[in-house]
């Protein structure tokens, strides 16, 4: 359950059905960079990097998103999609 949900927060956002798809750990595997090395390089937390590739995010930090696709030379795209 995520903090933004209405009954913790007690906020009126939208309520939408669909999800985000994080890619991050194949794009990670098809590179053949490891977590551990993506931390390193981006300066990243490894346990960050970690939620990110389980797609356990509640916030997304847009810096890190640009860190990602720059270490990767890859688009947002590739790392995550909103699917319905």
């Amino acid at each position: 359950m995520s903090k933004f949900d209405k009954n913790i927060l007690g906020n009126n956002l939208l309520k939408v059905d669909g999800h985000l798809e994080w890619h991050l750990s194949d794009l990670l595997k098809s590179r053949n960079i490891t977590k551990y090395r993506l931390s390193k390089l981006s300066n990243i937390r490894y346990d960050t990097i970690c939620n990110y590739c389980s797609g356990n995010v509640t916030l997304i930090n847009a810096e890190y998103i640009k860190i990602f696709c720059y270490i990767l030379d890859c688009q947002i795209q590739d790392i995550v999609q909103y699917v319905d």
